[in-house]
Parts: C-alpha cells; structure tokens; sequence
C-alpha cells in the first residue's frame, strides 16, 4: 500500500495541496473540516426541503384561487398557528431564530402564490414600522413607503395587498375602518405589547388570528360591561382606537375591527 492510499477519507473533507503531507493537519483543524463537511451535507438536505416546500407553496396557492378568485393570501390564524407549534417544538434558547428563519420562509412560500406587496405609512417612527413589517412578512415582500394612509386604505380595499399604518400619527385613518372601509380587516401590530402600528388588509374575519381585538368606537376605553378593560391606542373627537381580551365578533355593534395576534 502506498502512502497516499492513506488520504482520501481525509482528503474528501479537507482538500489541501499534493504535496501536503498528513502530519501537517493539526487535530484541531480535522474536526473543523468535519465539522464543516456535516454542515454541508445538512445544507444540502435543507435545500431540497427548501424547494420541496416551496413547490408545495405553489400548489396551495392555486387552491387558495379555485373558490373565489385571485385574492390577498394571507391566513394569520393558520400562520399563527404553525408558528407556535414550532416555537413550542424549539430549543427555548432558539427560538428567537426560529420564528426569524419561519418567516422568511413562509414570505418565499407566500411569493410562489403572489407577491405580497406592503404599502407602508408612518412618518414619526418609519424605521420601526418598517422593521416590524419586515420581520413579518419576509424579504420577499414588496414594501414601500407611502405618504397618504387614506390612499393606502383604497388600495389595500380593492385586494392590492396590505397597508401597514401609524396610529401614533395625526391622522385618524382607523375611524374609516367603522365606515368607509368595512372590507377591511386588522390582523396584526408592530412596536410591542401596545402596538404603534397596524397591518390592515383585505382578510377573511375567519381567518383572523387568537388574541386581542381591535376595536373603534364612539366613547371612551372604560371597559366591556364584562370587567374586561381596554387598553388605548388612539383617540380623536370622541372616537377610541382600542384592544380589548374580550372575544367579541367582527363587525358587530361593538366595533372590531379585526385581531392581533
């Protein structure tokens, strides 16, 4: 047998010059090169399932259109759903990037159906809004900062994708969700537990996630007449933008408006 015979399990995963002689590779530097090659071989596999999903994504999409027509396709409530199945499944201490990873892999997965595209408005905290949606929906949606909200409402009405806007603003665009656009839905908010922004879109109250609802009525934030109490967003001539725990039915004569997560 000759020396070189002796290399090739050692050079499949440590490629090095011909005239490197074994003894060069430190043992350090071996379990590196193996650490790396399992890398490897694990991105390979998390490709192919990438993909895989990917075309299933598709498909689902095209079942998403057989009933009713070309739409904005989101489900927050199957969404939400998924996601703590997986963050209750993770490594606490993994969480985090988990929830970062699955996002950008449902926006992929949602692109394969039509990409979302996200007309946002916030001129006092434009970065934070933008930061949050973006977290949300995934590097593959089309965002872009807009300076009317009442506009982004139309827009958002006639199914063209979501707006996402400030209340902490001088517009009161939130009242028009009482009147002018019934159609649309709150389904999530951005800037932590009392939320400076909200995403409004097109949504099957249905489909609405577990939490919170979002309510817009004509007095002040005392309570539901059940103990429960609301929490303030907004306030303008007598009108209240508020969240409530209470389960309380879009569209009644409470005044939801649509649910955050």
């Amino acid at each position: 047998m000759t020396p070189s015979s002796t290399k090739p399990a050692l050079q499949q995963v440590w490629p090095s010059p011909a005239n490197a002689a074994v003894a060069d590779v430190s043992p350090e530097h071996m379990a590196l090169a193996a650490l790396r090659h399992e890398i490897d071989h694990l991105d390979d596999e998390l490709l192919a399932l990438f993909e895989r999903r990917l075309a299933i994504a598709a498909r689902v999409g095209q079942a998403k259109d057989a009933p009713a027509g070309p739409h904005v396709k989101l489900r927050p409530d199957r969404e939400q759903a998924v996601l703590a199945r997986m963050l209750a499944k993770a490594d606490p201490d993994n969480r985090e990037a988990v929830e970062s990873l699955w996002r950008q892999i449902v926006g992929w997965g949602l692109a394969r159906q039509g990409r979302i595209k996200v007309q946002v408005w916030s001129p006092v905290e434009p970065t934070r809004a933008f930061d949050g949606a973006r977290l949300r929906f995934g590097a593959a949606a089309d965002m872009r900062a807009v300076r009317d909200p009442e506009a982004a409402l139309a827009w958002a009405a006639e199914g063209n994708g979501v707006a996402v806007l400030a209340v902490n603003a001088d517009s009161a665009w939130w009242i028009g969700l009482r009147r002018d656009w019934s159609m649309l839905s709150v389904f999530d908010g951005f800037g932590g537990a009392t939320p400076t922004a909200l995403a409004v879109g097109r949504i099957d109250p249905a489909a609405l996630p577990t939490g919170r609802r979002v309510l817009v009525d004509a007095g002040g934030d005392a309570g539901d007449g059940g103990g429960i109490r609301r929490r303030g967003l907004a306030t303008h001539h007598g009108w209240t933008l508020s969240l409530t725990d209470a389960n309380l039915p879009v569209g009644g004569d409470e005044g939801c408006v649509g649910a955050i997560g």
